[in-house]
Formats: structure tokens, C-alpha cells, sequence
């Protein structure tokens, strides 16, 4: 379902895009921008149309006037800007309504219920959630006093960041644990993140790293980093490393772009 939430995302930021346009629309100047073409020369008028009370037509030349004549332009920008926008708005409804998923619980899904006697000598690489997570338990102790910040299911967690990080691996559906051991031997590390890769459920961890102006803290993650090597736990395979801006801020399109590319 993760292409039909993407269409539905299009949809969600094409409609906040067209109420913006919307508002600046009504700090614009009246009327259209009119342009007439004469012996090589051009005037720019103000043309307000007869509404209401007033019967006729009204221009008025704005050569002069830059401030009204960039805003008509603008006004004249965003109209159509406008129109594009519902267009697309009604083909991505369109094509999100007509949206079949293609991932292999739905498929199989419907397969099953069309030949049941052949439904338990099916293989399916489906995970029992529960029982994985089951295989990662969470060290509550683990710096306890920095936990201070709390998931939507209630996970205590160390930073807003880390929490943003669990709300998108909540909203494309991915099963993991926070905090957890890896359970490989000599390892005393305790990565962020503990993830299941959907397409191939390969085990990732992540790592978002927060206080890279703090020497110690630098010098304790290359070691940590180190440590991962020797076990297998790499970048270019099954880690994921973040970092915070320098004010402290998360980039959430790398996130995005980190879990798209390693995690789906």
C-alpha cells in the first residue's frame, strides 16, 4: 500500500500548495493584467471588470505603478497555476481510487481464497511482527535519564528527533525496536534502531547520531563504529548513520530519502 500513500501524499501537499496560492490571491491587486500592442509599443493596464454596482468596465495604465503591475502578473501566474493544480488533484484521485496493491500479503491473499486447498502448501515470507520483536528486548536501563521523550505508542525515547524517525518507520508500516542489543555475540553495543527490511526482511540498523560538537562523544562513536565493523554491521550493507544539523534540526527529506532507499 506504500504507492497508494504516496499518491495520497501528492494529493495532501498539491491541495496545501493550492490553499497558499488561495490566500496570496486575495492580497493581490484587482482585476487582470491587460497588455495592448501598438506601433511596436506596449501599454499595461489594470483591467477591474463590471461586478455589483459598477456597470462598466474599468482600466486603468500601470506602466508607471511596478508594484501593481508585478502583482498582476503574479495574480495571472497563480491562476493558472490554479487550474493545473485541480487538474492533477483530480488525476491522482482518479488513480488512487483505481489503485490495486501489488505486495505480496495482498496478492497471495487473494490467491489464497481463490484455491484454498492449495493454501497450506503455499510458501509465503511473511514475519510473525511479534515474534521478531520478541527476538529484540528492549533495555528499559539503558541511560535512562536521557529518555525524555515519548513515541505515539509510548516508547521512551532520547530526542524529538529519534521520535520523528520512529513516526516514519510507523507510517510506511516497517516492524522494528529501539534500544534493542543485537544479539551477536561480544557486541555490547545497543544500536537506535533495529529495523526489518520489507523487501527481503534483512535486519538494519540505524544509527542517529546527535552531539557531534562533543569530542568525547565523537570519539566513543568511531569506536562504536569500529566495533560494528568487526561484526559485520557496515554502511554500505546493513547500517544507516544520521546525523542532527548544527542547530540541532533534522533533515526529514534525508530520512525520507534514507528509508525509501534502504528499508522498502
Amino acid at each position: 500500500m506504500i504507492y497508494k500513500e504516496r499518491l495520497e501524499n501528492l494529493i495532501s501537499e498539491l491541495n496545501e500548495r493550492r490553499c497558499d496560492l488561495l490566500q496570496e490571491l486575495e492580497v493581490l491587486p484587482e482585476g487582470r493584467l491587460m497588455i495592448l500592442k501598438n506601433d511596436g509599443t506596449e501599454r499595461y493596464l489594470q483591467r477591474i471588470p463590471a461586478t455589483g454596482n459598477r456597470k462598466k468596465e474599468r482600466r486603468y495604465g500601470i506602466k508607471k505603478n511596478e508594484d501593481v503591475l508585478n502583482g498582476l502578473i503574479r495574480k495571472d501566474y497563480i491562476l493558472k497555476a490554479l487550474k493545473t493544480i485541480d487538474k492533477d488533484i483530480q488525476r491522482l484521485e482518479k488513480a488512487a481510487s483505481l489503485f490495486a496493491p501489488s505486495d505480496e500479503n495482498s496478492v497471495m491473499k487473494d490467491f489464497m481464497e481463490a484455491n484454498p486447498a492449495i493454501a497450506n502448501k503455499v510458501y509465503r515470507s511473511t514475519i510473525d511482527e511479534s515474534a521478531w520483536k520478541s527476538r529484540f528486548g528492549r533495555i528499559e536501563e539503558y541511560h535512562p535519564e536521557n529518555m525524555t521523550q515519548t513515541a505515539a505508542d509510548g516508547t521512551n525515547m532520547r530526542s524529538k528527533n529519534e521520535v520523528y524517525i520512529a513516526s516514519r518507520l510507523d507510517h510506511y508500516g516497517l516492524i522494528y525496536r529501539s534500544d534493542c542489543p543485537t544479539g551477536i555475540p561480544g557486541l555490547y553495543r545497543v544500536p537506535d534502531f533495529t529495523v526489518l527490511r520489507k523487501r527481503d526482511n534483512k535486519v538494519v540498523y540505524w544509527e542517529h547520531l546527535g552531539m557531534m560538537d562533543d569530542l568525547e562523544y565523537r570519539i566513543d562513536n568511531k569506536r562504536k563504529f569500529e566495533e560494528y565493523e568487526a561484526v559485520g554491521i557496515v554502511p554500505w550493507d546493513n547500517l544507516i548513520v544520521t546525523y542532527d544539523s548544527e542547530k540541532g534540526g533534522l533533515r526529514a527529506e534525508l530520512i525520507e530519502a534514507m528509508i525509501k532507499a534502504w528499508l522498502l
